[in-house]
């Protein structure tokens, strides 16, 4: 996929976001207010509702739910798979004024990939992953989860990088031609955050993979149980929602393509 392509996607997709979705709104009803007024309150209302539905804890523990609950509690991993694979979207590059490799809030990846091989599950890790959309990168994001890993002491010979994935769609097929060509079955932990789970693991099937899924980087329970306080909207709870959404949309869109 094209950096204009990527572009293109993300400017398609803005109306479907809460944030987009209510200034588009908000900004028509403003305008229609000039000409027919209740109507452009009625717009403004709904605006208004919908960001604030989408920033109510209990909604986005709903969505955080129905794409992780498949993927909580502890499943029981074979000792024979061919590797462990820790998929891209866990690190932050390393540029000014960042002096070492970083992760953000989907790092629980790198961190849980690195605890399945030291709890001897598997003996070899792939990363995979590249920066899309990103000029002048000296490192792919594979070879950054990659120092990563090795400063969290997994051995460096234990590691293959991949770095030419650029979405959920091209990790497969990628992870699968290095398997094959070290004549390995196609049969792999998959580690990625579990709201990404369902979407991978079966992009990963759809390439004739065997795939136990490992899932880190849970937010059902970080919205917080039923407590007055988070019952109050909040703009995190507005994040994770939109997060959540784009991976409802995400799979539906594999879908209709027929990529799972």
């Amino acid at each position: 996929m094209s950096i204009f392509m990527a572009l293109l996607l993300k400017f398609i997709a803005f109306p479907l976001y809460p944030v987009g979705l209510t200034l588009i709104l908000l900004s028509c009803g403003l305008i229609v207010t000039c000409f027919k007024k209740r109507f452009g309150v009625y717009l403004i209302g709904l605006a208004l509702f919908i960001l604030f539905f989408f920033s109510f804890p209990p909604v986005t523990r709903f969505l955080s739910w129905i794409l992780e609950k498949d993927y909580i509690g502890s499943a029981e991993l074979p000792r024979d798979c061919s590797a462990i694979v820790v998929l891209g979207g866990g690190g932050v590059s390393i540029s000014y004024p960042r002096q070492y490799p970083e992760i953000n809030e989907a790092g629980d990846r790198i961190i849980h990939g690195s605890r399945l091989y030291k709890m001897g599950v598997c003996n070899r890790i792939i990363t995979t992953g590249r920066f899309v959309g990103q000029k002048n990168q000296s490192r792919t994001e594979a070879s950054h989860n990659a120092l990563l890993l090795r400063e969290m002491g997994v051995d460096s010979a234990d590691i293959i990088i991949e770095p030419l994935a650029q979405n959920t769609h091209e990790h497969g097929p990628y992870v699968a031609r290095i398997l094959d060509s070290l004549q390995l079955p196609r049969k792999v932990i998959l580690v990625t955050s579990a709201s990404h789970m369902y979407r991978s693991v079966a992009a990963f099937r759809k390439n004739g993979f065997e795939v136990y899924p490992a899932a880190a980087d849970f937010n059902y329970e970080k919205v917080g149980f039923f407590k007055i306080i988070n019952l109050l909207p909040s703009s995190y709870s507005l994040h994770r929602s939109t997060v959540n959404l784009h991976e409802i949309y995400g799979i539906i869109g594999y879908r209709i393509l027929g990529w799972i």
